[in-house]
């Protein structure tokens, strides 16, 4: 299957490329067993049947992004079966609707699913912001995405450029560059500036030959020897006892929260008093998490931090490049302090080499890695028809390598790290295949297969207010979770652990 690694990722990539797909065959099942071998796990571990619903294309996209969601929560649920069959020996079945994925993966893009007293978080806070979502074409030809809209990012996109907060001055602005030369420069300023690229350009180049081609694509490595920390007696759901400490924001990050928070774990998210978010992403992706606030440049709120960090089995984050080498964060320096802590990083391409350094949304990945392209033309680039690449997706892998990293501990004892790409998650999505264009926009919708269906509700009242969301569209038959915490207000929970 398509979960590769160096040649032979290569050549999948390559033949995709060459062989536009006419047919909405794919083995979904096969796919999820390859993930999870990947990790040293198998879909036998639930010890029930895993099944599927629905075929690619269920939106006009040349991409299977129906499967890809799918097949990754598939795998994540797995896991969590794989966790409870252990620890009960109770086995279950496991079904996903792949149209009902599709909307679990993007379910805020249609402003309606995800709501608090009836109102949806709004797109952006800043719905005329230049630095989300437009196209700028450069003094070459070429085509950049400036995604640069949270406060500091805006503000400094607009001191890079010299120009006001407005279309057609930042078009002006770009149209004097020549592309290469402004993304390097607009890298440089620690702003989000990528660049349009053809998959084809991407296979030869050093970030993918010298990184993305022979990075896994969920990476689990033990880093240090410890004693085992065997899984605690009579559990009430799969992940009781389980504790996750949480420096996220956005979406991929946080939806390994509350991936976890869904099957019982304890999840507390810290963010510093200079941190600010999007209400779009923390009614979507914060759901389960409990949220504190301190400031860890400050010697009592570390001292406090690392307390925190002392009675955790997981650390989460998804920070820009440095963050975590700045703050004293790395894998290392926490399983110095929690021998058997589970460190996890979601990073925009590689962990080092080329384009560690590089920051990013998973939108911006789906312009550099070709993506974009494929969905447009090599003229043009367009977005997918749900807009969002891989955010979700990559915190359920991420979150697939924490249980499995979580399983390996209660036996053989150890600190793991577990490393999750942005950009190599987009290159998985096209190594499952590539629709030709004309057979996707047929197909899509076609029969009840190929329909994008609504998703399955939950309401539930929140100290926020009234809480409308999407459920995790993964029928799992002993254990099909909830939320002990659904929506808390940002920074509202002591930093103590339950």
């Amino acid at each position: 299957m398509s979960v590769e690694t160096g040649e032979k990722f290569t050549q999948q990539l390559e033949y995709n490329l060459a062989n536009r797909s006419h047919t909405s065959d794919f083995d979904m099942a096969a796919e999820t067993e390859a993930v999870l071998n990947s990790v040293g796990a198998s879909t036998a571990d639930s010890g029930g049947a895993l099944s599927f619903y629905g075929k690619d294309p269920i939106v006009p996209s040349v991409v299977r992004f129906g499967a890809m969601a799918a097949v990754a929560m598939a795998a994540k649920s797995t896991m969590i079966a794989s966790i409870w069959k252990d620890r009960t020996g109770r086995a279950q079945d496991i079904h996903v609707d792949v149209r009902k994925a599709l909307r679990r993966f993007s379910p805020f893009i249609d402003r309606r699913w995800e709501l608090v007293n009836g109102y949806d978080g709004g797109i952006y806070t800043e719905p005329d912001t230049p630095f989300f979502g437009t196209f700028y074409q450069t003094k070459d030809g070429k085509w950049v995405l400036p995604t640069n809209f949270y406060p500091r990012l805006h503000r400094d996109a607009g001191a890079f450029l010299g120009v006001p907060s407005t279309e057609e001055a930042v078009a002006r602005a770009i149209k004097g560059w020549d592309g290469e030369a402004l993304e390097e420069a607009g890298n440089a300023a620690g702003i989000v500036m990528p660049l349009g690229r053809s998959l084809d350009q991407i296979l030869g180049m050093d970030v993918f030959q010298q990184g993305l081609r022979d990075q896994p694509l969920i990476s689990v490595e033990k880093i240090a020897d410890s004693d085992p920390v065997p899984f605690t007696a009579n559990p009430q759901d799969p992940l009781s006892g389980i504790r996750a400490l949480g420096s996220a924001h956005v979406i991929a990050g946080p939806s390994i929260g509350r991936a976890l928070a869904l099957h019982g774990a304890d999840v507390l998210n810290v963010w510093a008093p200079e941190d600010w978010e999007h209400n779009v992403f923390l009614y979507t992706s914060h759901v389960g998490s409990r949220s504190a606030m301190l400031d860890i440049k400050k010697a009592e709120a570390r001292a406090k931090f690392m307390e925190l960090v002392a009675g955790a089995d997981v650390f989460y984050a998804n920070r820009r490049p440095g963050v975590l080498e700045r703050h004293g964060l790395t894998a290392e320096e926490l399983c110095a302090v929690r021998p058997g802590l589970v460190h996890t990083s979601i990073v925009y391409a590689n962990e080092t080499g080329p384009w560690s350094k590089r920051v990013g949304f998973d939108v911006s990945t789906g312009l550099t890695m070709g993506l974009f392209h494929l969905e447009g033309t090599e003229e043009r680039p367009t977005p997918p028809p749900i807009q969002v690449v891989n955010d979700y997706v990559a915190g359920w892998l991420a979150t697939v390598g924490i249980l499995q990293a979580l399983k390996r501990r209660a036996t053989e004892g150890g600190s793991y790290k577990v490393v999750v790409s942005l950009s190599k998650v987009t290159l998985w999505l096209m190594s499952m295949g590539i629709f030709d264009k004309s057979y996707a926009q047929a197909t899509a919708g076609s029969d009840d297969e190929h329909t994008y269906v609504d998703p399955d509700q939950f309401t539930a009242m929140t100290p926020m207010g009234l809480y409308t969301g999407v459920t995790e569209q993964v029928v799992m038959s002993d254990t099909p979770g909830s939320y002990r915490f659904v929506m808390e207000p940002r920074g509202s929970a002591e930093p103590k652990w339950l």
